[in-house]
């Protein structure tokens, strides 16, 4: 009792002052706090009931017997509960015989009552009320209540009545009035006869009271022989039934013996295997101990070290720290777990806000939860400073926000409240729940909470909660069913602190730093997106992938669709569980949405046949489990961009042997008509020079040079449609780039500025279908740009190993948000309709096939764009 009313902050001196008050809510919190230390969920009721008794009512009770009766009883209650409840009036709104309707109406401006515990204190009250007159508890509904949100707290009481006495009063009236009657007729004094008629209201009160005790008797009597005869029956059933059970118990000891002498044998093997695991489990906790103390060493190095290059610049530290303290933070848990079991665990009990200590365990979460999508919430309810160890209770409260964050939907509420007796720590997340079994063993060392594609922990997160709580003399709980989630609990002793408490910060390193979605890699390299939640898993992929690679980083599936949708890449790779839409998701997503032709490579850390079927039935072209080396991700994806480089190399080489056949057909027809017309034209014109006049001559001139231009673009289109589809032959590129200038300046307005500086005479090993495919796109795009009164030039010439074509023009250049992703497959800045987006792919794989590349870029002499085509002057290996 002391140690609740310290809790309530109320000297004991005060309930002894009968003009003293308690406030609603400190009569609450004292309630609690009894019903908590007596460990009696009855205590309420049984309190309340001995109110009645006669250690408590003292000479009331007397007199209420006497005079009165249930009915009366509870008339004075009514009219009595304003002299010791300020917050309330009680009335009488309905009787009947043996029953009556009490309500309970709170006064206004009353405070609220947080409980039901002094509501169900009235009830029993009222229940209790007959046990004065020495008649069983009444029987009380309660149709309304105030903690249901009505109005008023409704009680439907019904009640035994006392036994009659009127026999007795009656007779004490009738001798009364015989003794008066004698005394007058014999004309006594008055003393006399006050006398005579006391003796006769005695006697005659006596005489009817006794016919009424025989007649009570007689009811008891007939009572006692019903249950006496009950009992004889029962009892001769008890004595077949002990005579049946010594039989049993004969046959029972010949069993018990024999499996008595079995089971001393069986408990020998027992000790012995016993003996063998106590053994074990020294070792095991011996190695843990050891292995983490001889860990703990180079680990501490190890951070120091980064921490003195941490500010070396350019040098990236920054993962290798996180995941070294995160190390650290694991071996603790193994030397916690460890000295738990050898006993030498001990508390570091501080005085502790308890708000400034969740909103310091939450902190360091926010900003993952707000990047999946996740609302995390907490309510502190704890009006005292309290004591307990922070470092425990932290590495328990953190374990659970972690474990929450990983398998809820939309919500985390973290709450801590002072329940008066005890305080509740509790993290409840809207995940997909537990089953009976699972919660069974969710608390044991090295099992999971749920079977989450999420990080598979060590196992030991939940178990340190569990200990956390054991430690503080505590209890840890889970309530939980399957898809309505989980709320984890740590139950705590309600020590309030006599000092003010230190400020708090969590110690902890979360596993769930935000991730924002970031590029590396090489500016010229193929782009490839990683979508990837954990930021560090991320990172480590982003620099596995950009040593050939662009590489761009999404921490969700829905970032990554917006992002491919402006600029698509060259290949994917996703984790399967990611917040909101799932890797498996995103991928049958991009193959409805015309991405048919982009790898995509699925990574995940479960590798049944179920879920690699369901990523390959989704559209997926590889998987992929953790844990994984760089190099093999790297060589998976090399292999999927060759296949794809290869079907796109064969299906232009296919289109490229299509126009060349269509353009020699084209070319052969045409010569045979325009060799006629080139060779006859001259001589039609100095036959005819002396006949004609000067207009008619001037127009055969004309002709003479159209058909000669003509004839120059056949023989170029003819040398452009001889394709050697693999073979490596010695070639003048200069002279293909000559001819495709020609060829595709014909369609140029007159105004048209073009340059060219090309060297004709330099040959390499190149395939000749594969340059001159080149050439006309990087022409036909450079046309494309430039307007009247344009410029264009062309340059080729020898650079080292290189022979390098550069096409220039006074166009609007590259648009500065494509540039990143033109060399990529089907981007382009045409509008639709006007372009397929490969030419510039094509370009860069035809370079790379021969020793080459291609770069892009701003013409400094034009203005517009520039693009460098390079092919190596050596035969490719």
């Amino acid at each position: 009792m002391a140690q609740v009313l310290a809790s309530a902050g109320v000297e004991p001196s005060i309930l002894e002052d009968r003009s003293a008050w308690i406030s609603l809510a400190t009569c609450e919190e004292l309630v609690r706090g009894l019903s908590f230390i007596a460990d009696d969920p009855l205590f309420v009721r049984r309190a309340s009931r001995m109110a009645f008794s006669a250690r408590y009512m003292g000479p009331l009770r007397t007199l209420l017997r006497m005079f009165g009766g249930p009915a009366r009883a509870y008339e004075a209650m009514t009219k009595s509960l304003p002299r010791f409840n300020k917050v309330g009036t009680i009335q009488i709104t309905d009787r009947a015989h043996g029953k009556l309707t009490l309500r309970y109406v709170p006064s206004e401006q009353a405070p609220e009552e947080r409980e039901p515990l002094v509501c169900q204190g009235r009830l029993e009250n009222i229940a209790a009320l007959p046990t004065i007159f020495d008649l069983p508890p009444a029987k009380v509904e309660h149709p309304a209540c105030l903690h249901r949100g009505d109005d008023a707290c409704v009680y439907e009481v019904a009640f035994a009545r006392r036994s009659p006495r009127w026999r007795s009063r009656v007779g004490l009236g009738v001798g009364l009035g015989v003794g008066l009657g004698v005394g007058v007729a014999l004309t006594l004094p008055m003393v006399g006869t006050g006398v005579l008629a006391v003796a006769g209201a005695l006697g005659s009160y006596g005489f009817l009271r006794q016919l009424e005790l025989r007649s009570e008797l007689s009811e008891c009597a007939e009572t006692m022989v019903e249950q006496h005869d009950a009992l004889s029956v029962s009892l001769l059933a008890h004595e077949a039934r002990f005579q049946e059970l010594m039989a049993a118990k004969q046959e029972v000891d010949v069993k018990v013996r024999s499996r008595t002498a079995e089971l001393e044998e069986a408990n020998d093997r027992l000790g012995a295997a016993l003996a063998e695991v106590q053994a074990l489990d020294r070792a095991k906790t011996e190695f843990f101990a050891n292995i983490s103390h001889d860990l703990r060493t180079p680990l501490t190095l190890i951070l120091a070290g980064v921490e003195a290059l941490k500010e070396t610049p350019g040098l990236e530290l920054g993962a290798l720290e996180v995941n070294s303290r995160r190390l650290l933070g694991l071996i603790n848990q193994l030397l916690d777990i460890g000295r738990v079991d050898a006993g030498g665990a001990a508390l570091e009990v501080v005085a502790v806000d308890l708000s400034q200590f969740v909103d310091a365990c939450i902190e360091p979460f926010r900003a993952n939860a707000k990047q999946r999508g996740i609302a995390l919430e907490s309510r502190t309810h704890a009006p005292h400073t309290l004591e307990f160890d922070p470092r425990w209770m932290d590495a328990a409260t953190t374990n659970l926000i972690a474990n929450a964050l990983q398998h809820a939907k939309s919500r985390v509420l973290v709450e801590a409240i002072d329940r008066g007796g005890e305080v509740q720590v509790s993290v409840t997340d809207d995940g997909r729940g537990l089953d009976d079994e699972a919660k069974e063993q969710v608390f044991e060392r090295f099992a999971t909470s749920r079977g989450s594609e999420h990080r598979q922990g060590t196992g030991l997160g939940l178990a340190i909660v569990r200990e956390a709580a054991r430690l503080h003399g505590g209890r840890a709980t889970v309530k939980s069913s399957p898809g309505a989630g989980a709320t984890f609990t740590v139950h705590l002793p309600r020590v309030v602190a006599r000092q003010s408490s230190l400020p708090f910060s969590s110690a902890a390193i979360s596993d769930f730093a935000a991730a924002e979605p970031f590029s590396m890699g090489p500016d010229q390299g193929a782009v490839c997106f990683v979508v990837e939640d954990h930021p560090e898993l991320a990172r480590f992929i982003a620099q596995v992938l950009s040593a050939r690679y662009r590489v761009r980083v999404f921490p969700n599936a829905e970032q990554a669709l917006a992002a491919m949708e402006v600029h698509p890449p060259a290949v994917l790779v996703t984790d399967v569980t990611l917040p909101g839409m799932t890797g498996v998701e995103l991928c049958r997503m991009l193959r409805t949405r015309g991405f048919s032709d982009l790898p995509i490579l699925l990574v995940t850390s479960r590798g049944e046949p179920a879920q690699v079927l369901e990523g390959f039935s989704a559209g997926s072209d590889d998987y992929i489990v953790k844990p994984f080396l760089g190099r093999e991700l790297l060589a998976r994806i090399d292999v999927h961009l060759r296949v794809r480089r290869l079907a796109q190399r064969v299906a232009h080489q296919d289109r490229l042997a299509t126009l060349g056949v269509l353009a020699a057909s084209v070319a052969h027809y045409v010569r045979n008509p325009l060799t006629a017309l080139v060779t006859g034209l001259p001589a039609v014109r100095t036959r005819l020079r002396d006949q004609v006049d000067e207009r008619t001559g001037e127009m055969l001139g004309l002709f003479i040079e159209c058909a000669t231009r003509i004839d120059e673009i056949t023989r170029d289109l003819l040398d452009l449609s001889r394709i050697e589809r693999a073979e490596f032959v010695e070639v003048q590129p200069g002279a293909s780039l000559l001819a495709a200038v020609r060829l595709l300046a014909a369609r140029l307005p007159d105004d048209v500025d073009v340059v060219t500086d090309i060297d004709v005479s330099t040959s390499v090993a190149a395939r000749v279908g594969d340059l001159n495919h080149v050439f006309l796109n990087l022409m036909d795009n450079a046309t494309r740009a430039v307007g009247p009164g344009g410029r264009l030039r062309v340059s080729a010439h020898v650079e080292g190993d290189q022979f390098v074509v550069i096409v220039e023009d006074s166009g609007p250049g590259f648009d500065p948000a494509i540039l990143p992703y033109a060399l990529e497959p089907f981007v382009t800045s045409r509008p639709p309709g006007e372009g397929t987006g490969l030419g510039l792919s094509i370009a860069r794989d035809v370079a790379s096939a021969h020793g080459g590349a291609v770069q892009l870029g701003s013409s400094t002499a034009l203005g517009g764009a520039e693009v460098r085509f390079s092919v190596s002057l050596r035969h490719p290996a």
